[in-house]
């Protein structure tokens, strides 16, 4: 049988900076606040995506985006909004890409695969990207599927995907939600330390505790908590100081 492992929690949360690479704020805003106080997470990167891709016209992810920016003034330094879009919208997605980051959105998140990340539909997004040096955080699906049918939604989640494609698997964050309690380890296996972020997907002490828990040296969890999604920030200048 597996060991018993005893940890102290409050000096451990004590002993790393932590910034939430994946949140979103379905509801009241100051309820992911307190759970980040009470973690002692310093900045959260927020979005309110809309899941059914009929559903996702520019009206309604402008709407979103909105949500987002407010949450952002009301709670100044704690929330790192990301701009939700729908590459199915070309035109309208580019022009809400300029107007949520020229607002202080840090960069795109979380889109959903209403459109497959290797569709043309998505260069001039990729494009968009890579010229504001703005990071891009697509939800993973396994790629077997295929998302040609609009009225698809969900996907199997990550873990099918690094076992299948490890090539294509690129900076993943590890929220809590519905993985087991090896994954981390299994995370840093295949990819390294440094490709991997910290999150909580709002499963905030699951997400921590992962965390906690891996097989990992001490300089290995203030990357996965801090520095990896600090360096990602740092090329636009939003990144903690």
């Amino acid at each position: 049988p597996r060991a018993e492992r005893i940890y102290d929690v409050p000096a451990a949360i004590h002993r790393y900076r932590k910034l939430d690479s994946h949140n979103h704020i379905f509801g009241d805003p100051g309820l992911a606040i307190a759970a980040a106080d009470r973690l002692e997470i310093e900045k959260l990167a927020i979005s309110v995506p809309i899941i059914k891709p009929a559903e996702a016209t520019p009206e309604a992810f402008r709407a979103s985006n909105d949500r987002v920016l407010k949450a952002m003034r009301d709670f100044p330094g704690r929330f790192l909004g990301q701009c939700f879009i729908n590459p199915h919208y070309g035109r309208a997605s580019l022009e809400e890409i300029d107007r949520c980051l020229d607002a202080g959105m840090i960069g795109l998140g979380e889109l959903y695969t209403s459109v497959r990340i290797n569709d043309p539909q998505y260069f001039p997004i990729i494009e968009k990207c890579i010229e504001l040096k703005a990071p891009l955080m697509c939800h993973c699906g396994d790629n077997r599927r295929d998302y040609r049918n609009p009225n698809l939604t969900g996907a199997p989640g990550c873990e099918d995907l690094m076992r299948d494609n490890r090539r294509d698997f690129r900076d993943p964050d590890l929220p809590g939600v519905s993985r087991p309690e090896d994954f981390v380890d299994f995370a840093v296996k295949c990819l390294g330390v440094r490709r991997l972020l910290f999150a909580t997907d709002q499963n905030y002490e699951t997400g921590v505790g992962k965390i906690l828990a891996a097989k990992l040296t001490e300089e290995e969890r203030h990357q996965i908590f801090f520095d990896n999604f600090n360096e990602i920030l740092r090329k636009r200048s939003n990144h903690a100081h």
